[in-house]
Formats: structure tokens, sequence, C-alpha cells
């Protein structure tokens, strides 16, 4: 018993010792914990674990979309997702990967189609065996939509969520467009070094929104939640930016320019289509061809290529003659047939003029004709002409987007060569017909569409609206630069004279029977990168333009279009401006005007006043017969209750309808009848057909009454 007694002491001795050593322990962990938490170093410490385990992290807002005219999109942002894989996920066991692996594989391999199942199990299986390398290996060789993230997080092992299956799905705003590249350089583009092209640039502020903020908890490895805060700030999407263009007129736009490019081996060409009465702008194209049929939209030429415009300038010469120099349209002025020397200076026409009107000078584009007026006019007063034509093409036009170029005028009073606007005896005469200048494209159309605003110069506009979730914050109202370019009375008569330009002068290829156009063309020559019009081969550069309104009777809608393109010795390409870009203007005046109904005279359906002579009723199917005739308040005598009938007629307004023969064994008479019938009567008894020609059937190759030979082709001849 005291033995027993000498061990149980000793025990309670060791459980003695061990509870000491253990609070020991205990107040040591505790007095480090309220050292670590609360000593001198406490604060800091306390704010690196905050740091460890939460986060703020950026919320990003949802940019705006971009619009046209009517409401459809022409960029909006998508959300994508990169998929991720943590291989070190702290739930992600060796048993949940070997199980699933395979099936995993496969999945992955029908689902991106990249490579096999056994490419991506041995892939999958690398990564996993250097884990510590892979927390976040991308899995799919691109980014996926929200539906497709939907899809993947099914998969085996990924459907585990992040902890145990590792699965990370990041997500990623992509700019996209509906419309492909459709007026890209005009909707442009804000690139992550902070370059801003065209409305996304111009509108970034209101289309960017404001990013938010929200706390968020570490878990496990980096996959955190969100965790509630005052501090935490909802993002603010972006605004919606409405412009002024029409898909429409834009594809058309486009696609022809695309054309003529390639027809004319050009380089680049823009089209413009303004609103007359608002300056809203309606299509935009700007197209660099690269290589046959190679086309990218790479700058705005419209707005940020200024040059010499040629030809298309002479309606700002022409203001100004009539406007400031008090000429008429009826004086005379000798073209001295298409050579001539004005103040010193060599000027050449294509059209071999002599004595014409000032009307007829520019409807033909005489350069001699407007060297030699405005030479006579201002020869000694240059300053004057000058500062007329700046102030109708002297000023840039305020775009609502970056890029416009500032016209370029020479200034008399500069006389130092090495200035741009250095003036020179050769200046004068070479401003009169559009040399000697630069203005852009945009700008020479602007100058167009006052003449057809009733002499308004209008600001181009091109947004027309700001808004938020459909609702309008901001909007952009059509702005008059300059109410009255000139009097009413000029501004009647060089509207006669644009309209004379394609009724009797250079742009007769728009004249067309259904609306009047009011245009002028230009082929101007370009300075080359040697500083002259002419290189080493003696090629040259030109801009043909063709710049107007229509209709010209009650302007709606002005264009330009211009095309860039070189001419060489020997080359057979076209290089003027009613030939290289009268085609573009053309197709889109077709095309607006086909969209409104309002220009086009109404239909009479009145079948009284609008009679269909008897003998264009078809013979066929008896029924089908005597309703096409009843349909055009056509009598029918001696009508046919047989299936199949010929129709004759007796009179006006009068027909017979004798039935065919049914004899099966006989070829039937189908001279009369439209094609359909034709074919199925014939057919039915055993007869091929061939046949040429529209209408109804005049002819046939085997007479009616014949025996039936099966297999025998008739050939069947059409007319009206």
């Amino acid at each position: 018993m005291a033995e027993r007694s000498q061990i149980g002491k000793a025990i309670l001795r060791r459980v003695r010792w061990l509870y000491f050593f253990f609070l020991l322990a205990t107040f040591m962990i505790v007095g480090k914990v309220l050292w670590v938490q609360y000593g001198p170093e406490g604060a800091e410490l306390r704010e690196k674990a905050r740091e460890i385990t939460y986060a703020y992290v950026n919320i990003p807002a949802d940019r705006g979309d971009i619009l046209s005219g009517d409401g459809r999109l022409l960029a909006s942002s998508i959300t994508e997702y990169t998929i991720r894989m943590d291989f070190a996920a702290g739930g992600l066991t060796d048993e949940i990967f070997n199980a699933d692996v395979d099936s995993l594989a496969y999945y992955l391999s029908a689902f991106f189609k990249d490579k096999s199942k056994a490419a991506y199990k041995s892939m999958l299986v690398n990564a996993r065996n250097n884990k510590n390398r892979n927390r976040y290996k991308q899995i799919g060789p691109r980014r996926v939509s929200y539906l497709e993230e939907k899809q993947l997080k099914k998969f085996p092992i990924f459907r585990l969520g992040p902890n145990k299956g590792g699965y990370i799905a990041e997500p990623e705003s992509r700019r996209v467009r509906p419309h492909g590249s459709l007026a890209s350089r005009t909707i442009g583009s804000v690139n992550k070094g902070g370059t801003k092209v065209g409305i996304e640039g111009a509108f970034d502020t209101q289309l960017t929104g404001k990013d938010g903020l929200e706390l968020r908890q570490k878990v496990s490895g980096s996959f955190r939640v969100p965790v509630p805060s005052a501090l935490n700030v909802e993002p603010v999407n972006g605004m919606d930016v409405v412009t002024t263009l029409n898909v429409d007129i834009q594809d058309v736009a486009e696609s022809m320019l695309k054309r003529q490019l390639d027809i004319g081996n050009a380089d680049w060409g823009t089209v413009i289509l303004m609103e007359v009465a608002t300056g809203e702008i309606h299509a935009m194209a700007n197209i660099s061809r690269k290589a046959p049929g190679v086309f990218v939209e790479d700058f705005n030429y419209g707005i940020g290529r200024r040059a010499e415009p040629g030809s298309t300038f002479k309606l700002a010469t022409l203001i100004a003659l009539l406007e400031d120099g008090g000429m008429s349209l009826d004086d005379k002025i000798d073209c001295e047939n298409g050579l001539a020397y004005v103040a010193g200076v060599k000027v050449d026409d294509d059209h071999n003029e002599s004595v014409i009107s000032l009307r007829r000078v520019f409807e033909v584009s005489s350069n001699i004709g407007f060297a030699k007026a405005v030479n006579n006019l201002y020869g000694n007063k240059p300053d004057r002409f000058v500062n007329f034509v700046s102030k109708i093409v002297g000023e840039p036009l305020g775009m609502q987007i970056a890029g416009e170029q500032s016209p370029l005028l020479k200034d008399p009073a500069i006389k130092d060569p090495k200035n741009i606007k250095a003036w020179d005896g050769m200046t004068l005469v070479k401003m009169s017909y559009g040399y000697a200048l630069e203005i852009t494209p945009m700008q020479t159309l602007s100058l167009y569409n006052a003449v057809a605003n009733g002499g308004k110069l209008m600001r181009p506009l091109l947004v027309k609206e700001i808004q938020s979730y459909g609702k309008t914050v901001r909007s952009f109202e059509p702005e008059v630069i300059n109410s009255a370019i000139c009097s009413q009375k000029t501004l009647g008569l060089v509207r006669e004279c644009l309209e004379g330009v394609t009724e009797e002068g250079t742009g007769r290829a728009l004249k067309n029977p259904y609306y009047k156009v009011a245009a002028k063309t230009g082929t101007a020559q370009m300075t080359m990168a040697s500083g002259g019009y002419q290189d080493a081969y003696g090629g040259r550069d030109y801009l043909a333009t063709l710049v107007g309104y229509f209709p010209a009777d009650n302007p709606k809608y002005s264009c330009i279009v211009a095309v860039k393109t070189y001419h060489g010795p020997g080359h057979r390409n076209t290089y003027y401006g009613a030939s290289l870009a009268g085609p573009v203007f053309r197709a889109i005046a077709d095309r607006v005007y086909a969209s409104h109904p309002s220009w086009h005279a109404a239909v009479d359906n009145s079948v009284d006043e609008i009679p269909v002579p008897a003998s264009d009723i078809k013979g066929g199917r008896g029924k089908d017969v005597m309703r096409a005739a009843s349909k055009l308040s056509v009598s029918v005598k001696d009508r046919s209750d047989s299936e199949w009938v010929k129709v004759q007629e007796a009179e006006d307004r009068l027909v017979t309808v004798p039935a065919l023969p049914e004899d099966e064994a006989l070829v039937p008479s189908v001279v009369g009848m439209g094609l359909n019938d034709a074919i199925f009567l014939l057919e039915q008894r055993g007869l091929r057909v061939s046949f040429s020609g529209k209408g109804k059937v005049k002819r046939q190759s085997v007479e009616a009454g014949a025996k039936i030979k099966r297999g025998e082709t008739v050939v069947l001849t059409m007319g009206v």
C-alpha cells in the first residue's frame, strides 16, 4: 500500500508540473499576443495583418454604348473571362484531382477544340505536379463569354469552386462593334497607352463612368469574398452616346468607296453625307487601300487631310465674283481655246473653249476663265479676295471629334518664302481655281451645304445626345456658324450654276429622271513628297472630288466624295472627279432617295385609269384566266368550262376563251400561256422543256397537235 501511495504521489507531482508548464506556456503565448498586438510595433503589425487579410478591390464600371441615329449599336462592351486554375488551392486534394482529371480533360478538349483529351490531361497533370509554380495557370487558349463561363464552371473539379476545385474566372471588359469595321475610324478607340481617337476618344469621360470600390477578405489562397463596409462604393456605369450616323447609308458609302478604290487602283478615299438643315452627318467613311481587295480605315481623311481642293473651290471664287466683284453670269470671258498666260502664269484647261459666259465658265470648270476674272478684279487688291473667301472657308469648323486640320490660306502681307502662308506672284491666279490654298473635304462640303441651306453655314454635328439609362442627359442642337455667306440674290445665281454642272457641264453623269442634283466636280493635282506635282517617272497624284447636294430644287442632303490616286505614264486608271468619285456619289444619292417615300410621286391604284390590254391576259387554267379577266375588268365571250384554255382577243376589252384539246397523246398549244403553266402542261404529257426570253410563250418548236414522243424537247420562245 505504501508503495502505491508513493507512485500516486509521484504521478500527481508530474501532473502538477505539467499543468504548471501548460499554464506558463499559455501565459507566454497570451503575453506574446498582447505584446504583438499592443506593444511598440503593435499598431504597425495590426495594419499589416489587415492589409494581408482585407483589401479594397476596384470594381470597374461598364463603358457606355455608342449608338446610331436610330438606336442601333455601333460599339458596346461585353464581359469576357480568362479561365485559370489554382493547382495549389487549399481544398484541392490529390484524391479529388486524380478522381476527375480524365473527365475534366475530356470536357476541356470538347469545349475549346484546340487539342486532344490526352494533351489536356498531360497539361493538367504536369501543372499539378508543379503546383507551387502553377497557382494561377490559364486554362484554354482564349477568353470565354458569359454564357460559356457558366458552362465551364459546371465541369468536373471546376464545379467544386475556387477552394476545392481551384477554379478562377477573371472578368475582363472588351469593346465590340456589332457592325464590324463599319465607320471604325469615326467611332474611334481609346488604347491602353492613352491615345484617343474619334467618338470614343472625344467622349471618353462620359463613356467611361466611375469605378467602384469593394472591401474583400482573403479566405483561401488568392480567393477573396466581399465584406460589408460603409466605405464600399458602387460603380457608376458610363453614359451612352447617340450619334447622327445612319448604318444603312454608311454601309453603302463604304462598299461603293472600296469598289471605286479598286477600280481606280487608288490609295484612299473619303465620303461624307450631311443633312442640309441641321449639319448632321449621316455617313463618314475613310478607307485606305493597302492591296487589291485589302482595305483598312486607319485615318480620318475627311477632317484630317488638308489639300489643295482644285475645281471644287471655284464655288467660293464664283460667290466672290458675283457678291463682291459685281460680275454677272452673262459676262463674257475669252478662254483662248484652253491655253493662256494670266499675270505671267501659264494656265490651261481640258476644255477648249473660246469666248463664253461666266455661267458656262463654271459649268465646264474653266481654269482660264476663273483666273482671268479674278485677276481683272483683284490683281491690284489680292487681300480683298483673300479676306472675302476667308469669311466662308477660312476657319476650322469646330468638330466634335479631334483631328480637324485648320484651313490654310496665304496672306498677301507675308513675303518670306520660308513661311507656309507666303504670297508670291502666282498665288492669286492659282487660288482662283483651287490651288495655293489647302482645306479639308469636310470644309469643302460645309461650303456647299451652306449654299443648299439658304446661305447658313452649319457646324457639322456627329453626336446629338448623351443618354443615361435611356434618358437624355445632354442634347447637342444644330449650330449656325455663319448666318449668311452671301446675299440671297447671289445664292440663287450660284445654285443655278451648280444645277447647270449636272445638266450641261462636267457632272452630267449625275443627271437622272427621278431627282435633280446640284454639284461640282474637281480633279486636283496633289503635291508629292518631293514638293512638286510630278515624280521622276512623270507620274502625278490626283484628288478626284465630287461635291454637291440633292434634290436640287428642295435640298435635303449634301455629300462629298474625294479619292486620291496616282496616275503614271501608261496607266489606264481614271483619275477624274466625275468618273472616279461620281459613281459613289450617285449610289449614295440613289440609296437616300429610295429610303424617302415622301420624295416619290404617289402611286395611283385606280384600274380604270390604267387600263390593261386584253391581249396581256395569258392562257392557262380556266379558273385562273377568268379570275384575271375579272380583276382587270376584261369581258369574256364564249367562255369554256375546260380545265385548260387559250385566250384570244376579240376586240378592245373583250376576249374569247376556247378550250385546249384534251387528247393527252397530242402536243398541246401553249402559245399565249405563261411559262409556269406551259411547262406544267408539257411535262405532264411526258415532254421536256427549254426556253429563252421572258413574258409569255410566243412560239413552240414542236407544232401543236403533233403526236407526242415522250422525252422529246419542246423549245419555247418567250416575248412580251
